[in-house]
């Protein structure tokens, strides 16, 4: 049985942003400058992709709401149309059935 390892981000991988971000505090602080390179890379590279997940994310269901307010308000003036050409050649008649 073989287990894969997937690239999978959740509490450990903030856990490990906060961490090197107190890193990147505290070396930048004690004018460790290549610790200070290193944390803030790290931070740059890990953060930015997973702010970039998180906007794709937020564009893809704004998108899929934009698109289900569209298709509603079509719908909407759909049934508009079509009602009033219903009522365009209707004829409002009473009658009375002999027996």
């Amino acid at each position: 049985m073989f287990i894969q390892k997937r690239w999978s981000f959740g509490l450990g991988t903030m856990f490990s942003l906060i961490v090197v971000y107190f890193i990147f505090l505290y070396s930048r602080d004690k004018g460790w400058t290549l610790l200070a390179i290193l944390s803030k890379w790290y931070l740059i590279i890990i953060g930015g992709f997973i702010l970039l997940l998180v906007g794709i994310i937020i564009i893809v269901i704004l998108f899929s709401l934009l698109l289900l307010l569209f298709s509603l308000l079509k719908i909407r003036k759909f049934n508009k149309k079509r009602k009033s050409k219903i009522h365009k050649g209707y004829i409002d008649a009473e009658y009375k059935l002999k027996e």
